[in-house]
């Protein structure tokens, strides 16, 4: 069998530099579903040790993978993307299938098969390796029915090559038995139907008789019932059973070793039974792929609204304990205090203005998305549509086919504008008071003049409200930053609860004003609400009022954008508006 070997040939390749990132993908793939950590992974030219479209070798735990044969030889590791993904192993189910069956050898064949070679002569040992292909096919089913389909796809790519391997060296007995051993014997694994594979069913009953087919796949079941991934000796008996019925009916019909005469008239018809079955398999699995795809996306979005729909929940319960304090002074649980209160000044009505002017221009950039498949190439490939028609065609049934997919996206017309505003005041802030109360004040003034809508809570110790939504502030308070801690969670989740950020709609935009020095547990609070605001199309604009080395720390991999350097807020209005009209922008962008 060529996707297990006993040894390893010398390899001078090494997976060339552009598919390490599909070749790491591949490993993470292969050692989740094998339940192990050790196997390394080689793909490329030559992979497979040049015969198999992929193999697996236990004395190395290594698993190469051609990737021509796998993906397509067109295919780039670009078209492919991120395979631990379940929307891309949906674009090459062949791979896919492929990468499965190496793992479940991984998983399943741990026995010692330099033993098996010397414990038995050469035929019994190849009718060991022959019926274990459907036995690991069936462990790992049972234990994924999630990826039958996809083992599926790859399970004529699979059996062709066996196929072809021992061609020449077969007499008609052995290339039936061989093909019972690996398509009747898929079936019975579970990983074939039997209307996949009926020309080749006709074919071997044809020249077995039914009673030595009945036989064979008696031996099947049993060798496949076998759960023992480290001890095969077993199994031994049922192996020479295989060779010893094989080479009885040989023996009444006076086949002899090498006795290949009218061998090419069969692997013609050989050849023919397994396109008609390729033709088959291809045409259902890419149906059924498409229906279990569409089934794991509705499960999976019924989770996510409803994980959504509690955080939503719970988000306004903590809406409504913080704002149901009021806002016109902090209570006890905070060291700082009101230091100042006053109307605001001309430079600071003028720089309201000034933000309000670009936030009117960003906030159009609320887009709607609507997925548009298409007969010419512009998107992203769908190479399962292609494989489908290329099977429709060759039963003579010609259809439409749209390979082409991409997301077209739409503004809305008259988006509200929502933006939540957080000021820390922890005493790393302290310095930067004046300012962030002018920020403050500016931000919300200018969320007033395009009719939007501002909600602002000040962050340290506990989280306290400044600004409900749908009011504006009439003065400039300044506070004293002497807390010695932020609440940055439950920061974010009274201004999600107050303005529906994550799950609301028109332009949202959040604006955090702080220099970022959290504690590890709120940084991954940060991060994680960054994740959520990027998905949700929220923009983020992060005001630290120093140089922003730990801000932009924290909004590494996010959209957000990151305002640094010491600013007065009057006077740099200019950039704090475009910087709003970036974080729309980006969160909008294609």
């Amino acid at each position: 069998m060529a996707h297990l070997h006993l040894g390893t040939k010398t390899r001078t390749e090494n997976t060339p530099p552009e598919w390490l990132s599909v070749g790491r993908d591949i490993g993470v793939l292969a050692n989740s579903w094998s339940g192990r950590s050790d196997i390394v992974v080689f793909v490329g030219q030559g992979a497979g040790q040049g015969v198999a479209p992929a193999c697996f070798l236990p004395e190395s735990a290594e698993l190469e993978l051609d990737v021509a044969q796998a993906f397509g030889k067109a295919t780039t590791p670009r078209m492919i993307g991120d395979l631990t993904e379940k929307k891309n192993q949906y674009e090459f189910p062949k791979a896919v299938g492929l990468i499965f069956h190496e793992a479940c050898h991984a998983l399943t064949s741990q026995w010692s098969m330099k033993k098996a070679s010397e414990d038995l002569n050469k035929k019994e040992f190849e009718a060991l390796m022959l019926l274990e292909e459907s036995r690991i096919e069936k462990i790992g089913v049972d234990r994924k029915p999630e990826l039958r389909n996809f083992l599926r796809s790859a399970s004529m790519e699979i059996i062709v090559h066996e196929i072809e391997e021992d061609s020449e060296q077969l007499s008609q007995v052995q290339s039936c038995a061989n093909l019972v051993g690996l398509v009747l014997g898929r079936v019975q694994a579970g990983v074939l139907d039997k209307e996949d594979v009926y020309d080749v069913n006709i074919l071997v009953t044809k020249v077995l008789g039914q009673e030595i087919v009945d036989k064979l796949k008696f031996i099947l079941k049993n060798f496949q019932a076998y759960p023992s991934r480290t001890d095969i000796e077993p199994l031994y008996p049922l192996a020479k059973q295989w060779v010893q019925i094989v080479e009885d009916l040989r023996e009444e019909r006076g086949e002899e070793d090498q006795d290949t005469s009218d061998s090419s008239k069969l692997m013609e018809m050989i050849k023919k039974a397994l396109e008609n079955s390729s033709s088959t398999i291809s045409i259902s699995t890419s149906m059924e792929l498409e229906e279990q795809e569409r089934e794991e996306a509705w499960e999976e979005k019924v989770k996510q609204v409803t994980k959504e729909s509690e955080q939503e929940k719970y988000n306004k319960e903590v809406a409504t304990e913080v704002f149901g304090r009021g806002t016109k002074e902090l209570i006890a649980k905070t060291d700082s205090t009101l230091i100042e209160r006053r109307k605001p000044t001309t430079e600071e009505r003028i720089s309201a203005v000034k933000i309000s002017k670009m936030l009117e221009q960003a906030k159009y950039r609320d887009r709607d998305e609507v997925e548009i498949s298409s007969e010419i190439p512009y998107g992203k490939l769908r190479t399962r549509t292609l494989v489908q028609a290329n099977a429709l065609k060759s039963k003579g049934v010609h259809t439409k086919v749209e390979p082409w997919r991409r997301t077209v996206r739409k503004h809305t017309d008259d988006p509200t504008l929502n933006v939540g505003v957080m000021v820390d005041i922890s005493g790393s802030m302290s310095s930067a008071m004046q300012p962030m109360a002018t920020t403050a004040w500016v931000m919300s003034e200018a969320v007033k003049r395009v009719q939007g809508r501002c909600s602002m809570v000040y962050f340290g110790n506990d989280v306290f409200p400044t600004l409900k939504a749908g009011e504006s502030l009439s003065e400039v308070t300044v506070y004293s930053a002497l807390d010695g801690t932020e609440r940055f969670d439950k920061a974010f989740k009274a201004l999600d609860g107050s303005l529906n950020l994550l799950s609301g709609q028109g332009a949202r935009l959040l604006v955090v004003v702080s220099d970022g020095h959290y504690t590890e547990n709120e940084k991954k609070h940060v991060k994680n609400w960054l994740r959520a605001c990027a998905k949700a199309n929220v923009g983020v604009l992060w005001i630290p009022f120093d140089e922003g080395g730990m801000a932009t720390h924290l909004c590494e991999g996010s959209q957000a954008v990151v305002l640094g350097g010491k600013l007065n807020p009057t006077e740099a209005s200019t950039k704090i508006g475009q910087a709003c009209a970036k974080a729309l922008s980006k969160v909008g962008a294609e």
